[in-house]
Parts: C-alpha cells; sequence; structure tokens
C-alpha cells in the first residue's frame, strides 16, 4: 500500500515540474533574394529546468533557426514559443546565445572586462565592484583565473569559447542558449571543453539549449536530444541520453544509440535516393 502512495506522489511531482521553455508547432521562415524558405514546421519540446536539451539534424534542419527564435531574433508563422509562460517577443537578458565564431567577444576589452560590460550593460549589475567579483567567480570557473587581464587576441580558440561561456553564465540566464559552440575547434579541444562544460553543469545545473550536427557530441553533452529532419526541419524522435557521458563512447548503448540515429537521420536520403532510382528505369 505505502509502495503505492510513493508512486503516485512521484508522478505528482513530476507533473509538478513546469518547463521553462515550451515551443509549440512552430514553423519558421525566412526570405532570401529570390525564394521563402521554411526553416521549420510544427516543431514541439519542451525545455525543464537543468536540462541540457540537444537540438540535433544535418545541415539545413533549422536547428539554428530554432535557437534565433528562442533568442527572439525570429517571429514564427505558425506556433508559439514561451519562456516561463510568456510569449517571446524579443531578445532579453533571460536568454544569452554562445556562438562557434571566435570573434564574439569585444577585441578592446580583457576577459574580465569583456564579462563586466555584458554585466553593467544588460542590466544585471548597477555596481561595477559586484560586475568585477561575479566576473572573477567565473572566469575561475572556466579556468582561465591567469587571464583575466588577457585580450583576445591573445588567447587561443579553446580559451576565448570558454570566456563566452564564462560570460553567458555570469548573466544567469533562464536558458543559457549554444549554437555549434565547439565546431570550430581542433577534435581534442573540442573533446575537452565539452567535458568542461558537463563538469559546470554539474556544479550549477544551468539550463541549456545546444546545436549541434554532430551525433556523438549530442550523445555526449546531451540529457534529452530532439532529432530533426532536414528541409524543412520536423522532430523525428526525442530520445534520453542522461545516462551517457565521454567514459560511455566505447560501450554497447552509446553505439546502438549513436546507430539508431544515425538511421533516422539518414532514412530520408536513402528513401530519395531508391525513388530517383527506380524513377530512372
Amino acid at each position: 500500500m505505502n509502495g503505492g502512495s510513493s508512486a503516485v506522489a512521484d508522478n505528482t511531482a513530476a507533473a509538478a515540474v513546469e518547463p521553462i521553455l515550451d515551443v509549440d508547432g512552430v514553423t519558421l521562415q525566412y526570405k532570401t533574394k529570390e525564394h521563402l524558405i521554411t526553416a521549420t514546421y510544427r516543431v514541439d519540446f519542451k525545455v525543464y529546468p537543468a536540462d541540457r536539451f540537444v537540438l540535433l539534424g544535418p545541415s539545413g534542419c533549422g536547428k539554428s533557426t530554432l535557437l534565433k527564435g528562442v533568442a527572439g531574433y525570429m517571429t514564427p508563422v505558425e506556433g508559439a514559443m514561451t519562456l516561463k509562460g510568456k510569449v517571446i517577443k524579443e531578445p532579453g537578458p533571460d536568454r544569452v546565445m554562445v556562438f562557434q565564431e571566435f570573434d564574439q567577444l569585444l577585441p578592446w576589452k580583457t576577459v574580465k572586462q569583456n564579462i563586466t560590460f555584458a554585466l553593467t550593460n544588460g542590466g544585471k549589475c548597477a555596481k561595477q565592484s559586484e560586475a568585477e567579483d561575479i566576473a572573477m567567480h567565473y572566469i575561475n570557473k572556466v579556468k582561465l583565473d591567469r587571464f583575466e587581464d588577457t585580450y583576445p587576441h591573445m588567447l587561443s580558440g579553446g580559451m576565448k569559447q570558454r570566456v563566452a561561456i564564462a560570460r553567458g553564465m555570469a548573466m544567469e540566464p533562464d536558458v543559457l542558449l549554444m549554437d555549434e559552440p565547439f565546431a570550430a575547434l581542433d577534435a581534442l579541444t573540442r573533446l575537452q571543453m565539452q567535458e568542461e562544460l558537463l563538469q559546470l553543469w554539474e556544479d550549477t545545473h544551468f539550463t541549456v539549449l545546444f546545436v549541434t550536427h554532430s551525433i556523438e557530441e549530442a550523445l555526449i553533452v546531451g540529457s534529452r536530444i530532439l532529432v530533426l529532419s532536414p528541409h524543412p526541419g520536423q522532430v523525428k524522435a526525442e530520445l534520453n541520453a542522461h545516462q551517457l557521458s565521454h567514459e560511455s563512447v566505447g560501450d554497447p548503448a552509446f553505439g546502438e544509440l549513436k546507430a539508431k540515429i544515425h538511421n533516422m537521420l539518414f532514412a530520408d536520403r536513402i528513401l530519395e535516393d531508391d525513388l530517383e532510382g527506380k524513377g530512372q528505369q
């Protein structure tokens, strides 16, 4: 009897957790000189507190466009995006973006100044001394405490990305948005940055919406993965990967899930090739 009551209590507690981000039937479009492009079509997903939620798909599936929509830079032509129950209409400090480019830092400001500038201009801190304390806290977290007075041009690509992540986390947004942040790094640095991101998450349990086209990176970084189809992006599946990490890469469970996702992503292409082949016969 007690076991049944406990299960009911657990289910009630789980149901009580509200999503931070709710993407409901979202279709996003943008114009080029010649065409109106439908980037995503009726995409649904929910991001909960402390999720490491990954948008995974091939080039052209609209994953980065979705991130821009969540950031408030694009308005859906269909559906809605809500953050903490409020419709997203414009950018705000409750969502901070980390890009893959190394030049996202202000080159004329030091590591610490890049972070304090965001804090004071973003309305997070009224006093410079408070901004400097917060900046140093996150500089220490990304292991750059000896480089706080260094300018971006003196840093490696990986170090610049650490500064960008520290700046984003210092703003303490509701959701940290990361658009393929490690894609431009060499393989070893990329692995290191993935591990450091997971360690930061262990320390603070921030909520992150992470875009990648790498299946392996999605499995390592993500606790939940949304698999998107190409042209336009539609939801193919939502999968759990919270049990996986770098240590799991050689495990059968990791390989099976990686193969499953690979087959999902390439099934449409194989079908198209088959149809084309039959049409030529």
